[in-house]
Order: C-alpha cells, then sequence, then structure tokens
C-alpha cells in the first residue's frame, strides 16, 4: 500500500511552508529524498519535479506558524525525528499518542459528561458514539479520527475499521461518499477519483482520495483501491478476533515548537542556500509585519552589506515598535503545551545593547493571593519589574510592595525571547530560581522539567542546558 520499504527504502519527504529552504537543505543531507517540491524549492535545489507519494510531510501548523507538523507513516516520521533532534535539540517535541487512521479495538470504559470515554493499549480516547452505546466493558472496532498530539489531548475514535495507503483512505462508514483532498484542484481529475470510488462506496465503504492521487494513473489507483480493501477485510477480522491494541498502520502526527535558538539554526542552514539574515524565521513566523524589512534586509545582505548591521538594525525597528504600542503580552509555551499569557504591561524602556534587545516591563497588582514560587502575599498595589534580554536564556522579576521594598526575585529558565509587535514570547522550561528577601536563592519545579525529558518532549541537551542556566541563576 506504500512503496518505500519500512525496512530499507528511502524515506520519501514533501516539505512546505516558511522553514521550506532551510529543511529541504536538512533533509537532503540527512540522504532522504525530496518529492513534490514547490517550484521555488525545486530551482533553488535543481531538484527534479518528482510526483512520487511521500511518506512523510513537514509543514509550519497553520495555527502556529512556530510549530513544525510532521505527518506521515511512523517508521518514517522516526527516521526524519533521529535526523531533526540533533541539529534542533532546543525545541518542543510533541507526538500522537495513537496513530491517526489506525484501526484499533478499544475497550469502553463510560460515559463522562456527554463524552463516551474508552481506552487502546493504556491510552484514554473520546469514542464517538451515543450515550446508549456506551456500555462500560464493551468492545469496539474503532479507527482514529483525531490523535492527541500534546500532553493531555484525548485522541478521537470513530466505529468502523480503516486503513491507509499511499494514495487513498478506505473506511467502513455509516454514510458511505467518497472525498479528495482539497490540493486536487482539477475538476476532471476530481471528477475521475469520485467515479474510481464508486465501486467501494456502493459496497457501503467511504474512500478519500489523498492529494497524491491526482499524480497516479487510473490504473495504478484501481490496483491500489483493490490492496486496500483486501486489508481491510483482514484488519477487520483479525481486530474483531483479539484483544483491544492497534491493528492497522497509520500515521504519526508531531508538532515540534521551534525555540528562537533552533529558528537561528535554521536561518544559518538557509542562508547557505539563499541570501539569509538572522532572524529571518523569527519574524516569519511571529512578527508577519515586519516580513517585507526582512525581504529588502535580505536584497541588501546580497548585494554586500554587513548582515550583523541588518539584523541589529532589524531587532531595533521590533523594540521601536514595542515602545510605540506602550504594552506588551509576555507570553510562555509550556512542555505540555499550555500557553500562559502573564498580561500586558508596560514599556519602560526598550534599547539596543551589543547586538541584543533589552526590553523593560512593569505590571501593576490589582488583586490578592499568592505569588507561585515564592510564597510571598500578593497585594494590590505591588508592582512586578521585568527584565528582558534577548541573548538571555533567564528572565528576571522583581516583585516590590506598594512602598518600594522588595518582596521577591522569581527568575524564569527559558529559551532565549523572541519578540513581535506587541508580544515577547519564548519555551517556558519549568524549572526555575527563586529568591526571598534575606534567604538565599533556591531552584524549584525540577522534577517538572524532568518529566519533560522522560516524555520525550525534550532533549537531553535542552535539559542539560536549563539546569546549568539555573545553577548559574543562583549567584546572579
Amino acid at each position: 500500500m506504500n512503496t518505500a520499504t519500512q525496512t530499507g527504502g528511502v524515506v520519501r519527504v514533501r516539505i512546505r511552508g516558511i522553514y521550506a529552504t532551510a529543511l529541504t537543505r536538512l533533509i537532503i543531507d540527512a540522504g532522504f529524498q525530496v518529492v513534490q517540491p514547490s517550484r521555488v524549492i525545486a530551482d533553488r535545489f535543481n531538484l527534479p519535479q518528482l510526483t512520487l507519494p511521500a511518506d512523510v510531510t513537514i509543514k509550519n501548523s497553520d495555527s502556529d506558524p512556530s510549530e513544525l507538523l510532521i505527518v506521515g507513516y511512523e517508521w518514517a516520521v522516526d527516521k526524519v525525528l533521529e535526523k531533526l533532534r540533533e541539529p534542533l535539540p532546543y525545541s518542543f517535541y510533541w507526538r500522537s499518542s495513537l496513530p491517526l487512521h489506525a484501526t484499533v479495538k478499544a475497550r469502553i470504559r463510560g460515559l463522562s459528561g456527554d463524552v463516551c470515554i474508552a481506552e487502546v493499549s493504556g491510552v484514554e480516547a473520546e469514542l464517538l458514539v451515543g450515550r446508549e452505546e456506551c456500555e462500560p466493558g464493551r468492545e469496539v472496532v474503532a479507527s482514529v479520527v483525531r490523535p492527541g498530539v500534546k500532553p493531555g489531548e484525548r485522541p478521537r475514535l470513530a466505529p468502523g475499521a480503516r486503513v491507509i495507503g499511499d494514495y487513498a483512505i478506505l473506511m467502513e462508514s455509516v454514510r458511505p461518499r467518497a472525498t479528495v483532498s482539497e490540493h486536487v484542484r482539477n475538476p476532471e481529475k476530481r471528477a475521475e477519483l469520485v467515479v474510481l470510488a464508486s465501486e467501494y462506496t456502493e459496497r457501503g465503504l467511504s474512500v478519500h482520495w489523498r492529494s497524491s492521487s491526482q499524480h497516479a494513473d487510473p490504473q495504478v489507483l484501481t490496483q491500489h483501491l483493490r490492496e486496500l480493501y483486501n486489508a481491510l477485510l483482514e484488519v477487520r477480522e483479525r481486530a474483531e478476533k483479539s484483544e483491544p491494541g492497534v491493528y492497522s498502520v497509520g500515521e504519526a502526527v508531531v508538532l515540534v515548537r521551534l525555540s528562537s535558538v533552533d529558528k537561528a539554526t535554521l536561518d544559518r542552514i538557509r542562508d547557505t542556500v539563499v541570501p539569509t539574515i538572522e532572524l529571518h524565521h523569527s519574524v516569519k513566523s511571529l512578527a508577519p509585519g515586519f516580513s517585507a524589512v526582512v525581504d529588502y534586509a535580505e536584497k541588501l545582505k546580497a548585494r554586500g552589506v554587513d548582515s550583523g548591521l541588518l539584523s541589529e538594525a532589524l531587532l531595533e525597528m521590533i523594540g521601536e515598535s514595542l515602545v510605540s504600542s506602550r504594552s506588551v503580552k509576555l507570553v510562555h509555551v509550556k512542555p505540555d503545551g499550555t500557553v500562559v499569557e502573564l498580561g500586558r504591561g508596560e514599556v519602560k524602556n526598550a534599547y539596543m545593547d551589543r547586538g541584543r534587545l533589552i526590553v523593560v516591563v512593569e505590571r501593576r497588582v490589582r488583586s490578592r493571593g499568592v505569588y507561585d514560587g515564592l510564597g510571598v502575599e500578593k497585594e494590590p498595589g505591588d508592582r512586578i519589574v521585568t527584565e528582558i534580554d534577548t541573548s538571555s536564556w533567564l528572565i528576571k522579576h522583581t516583585y516590590y510592595s506598594r512602598s518600594g521594598e522588595v518582596k521577591g526575585v522569581y527568575i524564569n529558565v527559558n529559551t532565549p525571547p523572541e519578540v513581535s509587535e506587541d508580544s515577547i514570547v519564548y519555551l517556558d522550561l519549568e524549572v526555575d530560581v527563586v529568591r526571598r528577601p534575606g534567604e538565599k536563592p533556591r531552584i524549584i519545579d525540577e522534577e517538572e522539567l524532568r518529566k519533560a525529558l522522560e516524555a520525550g518532549i525534550i532533549t537531553e541537551k535542552l535539559y542539560q542546558e536549563a539546569m546549568e542556566k539555573a545553577r548559574k541563576a543562583l549567584g546572579s
């Protein structure tokens, strides 16, 4: 059903999005084959226009351009990740708990509110059945229609088996129909695909044609559907006779939340192909309002203007934008995928110092409570002054009382911050350093960072970097 073998075939990779040039360089150097390249990428790398189906697709996420979305056969995704984690070790990696489009046998646990909860191989999932069908202990053959990728996200299952191949997905369905990928835009080809699927929709099955189907001959697609049909019958029979588990090949779905450090690495890799300044990928993903400035700066670089000066001028412009907006959001992304906004603060100062941007932000406290980590009383009228350095792995928050006395210092360990028109964004590394007046500073939440390492969300290299920065912060 897929033409590359799991043991020795060359992995075929399709690449799209704002990181395409740098990723193409990485993928080619890793010995993989780039298929279906865009015209720009084909020209830059002198690649043939191979229309073979991809084993893996890599592109930036539509919902967050700072995230890479990697989707493909599990064996192929494993190989790609092995090559990406080495040059990009300072990012978060989240992987689906169940393979997308796989056939599974689930055991129902019961209702949680209006949601039917089932379990597959120790993974808790949502099963799309009515309340009356959600009988605890009942076993159901189903397929994964939404993978749980970030921690805490439940996969979603729909009743019925399905199998996936290079060109199509064949599935059991209560409403048989043929659908075609939106990327197949030729009306004649779409009509041809619907006709080819009619033999199976008449048997009560649904067919979804993948984008790669637009490049294949009808004879190949006909044979492909026949193979999928035989595989579907075999999978259904095997799942019915066996214990709960996963019974067909699906697709791994991985999200990589890129840090500023790894984006800078991609900048340097892209620069080996076309003139690229530092902050290229950071701006393209977080500050699109400055995208044209980046393009212009790179034209100047191609004409011999110093790249470092161009990058500094760009960062200075972004800093000036922050000052003019007067307020800024502090946004940190946690290893569990949670995005926390610390609230807007007033920009008290923003200036360049030896190639880095320094931003000082002040927030006023309006409610009562206790400051996390410090265990100090929070009172209306308190001030929180935050010092941000775009080259530093530390952000310092100093808490002042209404009368100006220091209540405590909280040093956040994180990847070096990125700056957009109205936000400062970074990956929070859980471990922090706190200091109360009259006490020695101490490291907190180290166990949370280790959990992220054990879950494969962070690399050993990022774990060691975070701990090293925390230990140095003890003396600050």
